[in-house]
């Protein structure tokens, strides 16, 4: 069997990014299915397509699963004469197509060959006809029940019924790294996610506020990284930890508690691009959602974005939670985070929406937070580690 694996946007960049690209795409998906326990098969690179030989046709769910793939097709490899391929269209419509069912075939036609595309469709279709037509199937190119692909490629044809999407985006650690403020919440891990979609190798920061959370905050986060873990095509995934305690304990003696949030906020941002510095990261990545809490209206996020001067990246600032939500399940990690935890115990019962800088940073220094913030980041360890 043969996998025939598809990317998009990769086929957009120059020549150079492009083969770079497609050889790390490549290597990753050979990772995940190694990973997944599968051995005894190649991969390697054609124009415009990423082909896997020697695996099962069920390893492409684990193809599907990589950063930049765009579907993933498990394939009949056939050689590219007209006879050859038109048979074979008829032996897999055998194999798929139920009993009086609609059908189409579908062909794509790469290279120098004596027929096109819109040849193999006819061929195939004919050819379909003959070896069913005690079925009752019948052609239907609007709406089919059932399609046959077809792609020809230079020397080699692919033909196959099934197409598994997915996930897309741009292979993993293509484009950086950025440090994850990962608190296990729903939304945490669903923005996490979603740059490592787009390439960005991340480092989950955990921020320990023990003892203002309880053991179950510390173990969501766990659960919540291990489903993460399983889309990362690396050796080692690492959650970090910030033990965040010391930090509240300074917070709350600030005479303003109504500021309590927004301190809380800027001091993990903080700690994070001090974190951050020490790893070579570029960014940082937040779960936040404009307006969804007091400490993310535009007022306060403007104030947070001053706590540090690098890039605080918000993949999710425009949507909604039913969005965030769908997202989550998507991915798997909504059943962990949606868990009902020991939240923080520091929340003030009327947080400010709409804190000034100016106010903020006086009083951080006469807390002296950005001393104390430094000591934290100093003390940041692994968690949990996939």
């Amino acid at each position: 069997m043969t996998i025939l694996v598809s990317y998009s946007e990769i086929a957009l960049k120059s020549r150079q990014v492009r083969a770079r690209l497609e050889r790390r795409l490549a290597d990753q998906i050979g990772f995940m299915l190694r990973r997944a326990g599968y051995t005894g098969f190649t991969v390697h690179r054609r124009f415009g397509r990423i082909i896997v030989d020697g695996a099962p046709g069920e390893a492409a769910g684990a193809v599907a699963r990589v950063f930049g793939v765009v579907s993933a097709m498990p394939s009949t490899r056939v050689n590219p004469g007209l006879e050859t391929v038109v048979q074979g269209v008829a032996d897999e419509a055998i194999k798929t197509i139920r009993p009086g069912a609609g059908f189409a075939v579908r062909a794509r036609v790469v290279g120098s060959h004596s027929y096109g595309s819109r040849d193999l469709e006819v061929e195939g279709g004919s050819k379909v006809l003959e070896a069913m037509r005690d079925n009752g199937v019948h052609v239907n190119l609007d709406r089919p029940d059932a399609t046959i692909y077809v792609e020809v490629r230079d020397n080699d044809a692919y033909i196959y019924s099934r197409i598994i999407p997915g996930v897309k985006g741009l292979p993993y650690g293509s484009q950086g790294r950025a440090v994850a403020l990962f608190s296990g919440g729903i939304d945490s891990p669903v923005a996490a996610w979603l740059m490592m979609k787009r390439g960005v190798e991340t480092l989950p920061l955990f921020m320990d506020q023990t003892p203002y959370v309880g053991p179950s905050y510390l173990e969501r986060a766990k659960t919540a990284f291990r489903t993460l873990a399983a889309y990362t095509p690396v050796e080692r995934f690492r959650l970090y930890a910030a033990p965040m305690g010391p930090v509240m304990e300074r917070i709350l003696e600030s005479p303003e508690p109504r500021f309590t949030c927004v301190l809380c906020k800027r001091s993990m941002y903080r700690i994070a691009e001090l974190f951050a510095g020490r790893e070579k990261a570029r960014a940082i990545v937040t779960g936040e959602s404009l307006g969804q809490v007091a400490s993310q209206t535009l007022e306060n996020l403007y104030v947070l974005d001053h706590a540090v001067s690098m890039p605080v990246l918000r993949p999710l600032v425009g949507l909604d939670k039913v969005d965030i939500e769908a997202m989550a399940r998507n991915i798997g990690t909504y059943e962990v985070t949606a868990k009902i935890v020991e939240g923080c115990k520091a929340v003030p019962s009327r947080p400010s929406t709409a804190a000034k800088l100016n106010k903020i940073e006086a009083l951080e220094k006469e807390l002296d937070l950005a001393s104390i913030c430094a000591e934290t980041a100093e003390r940041v360890q692994v968690m949990d580690e996939s």
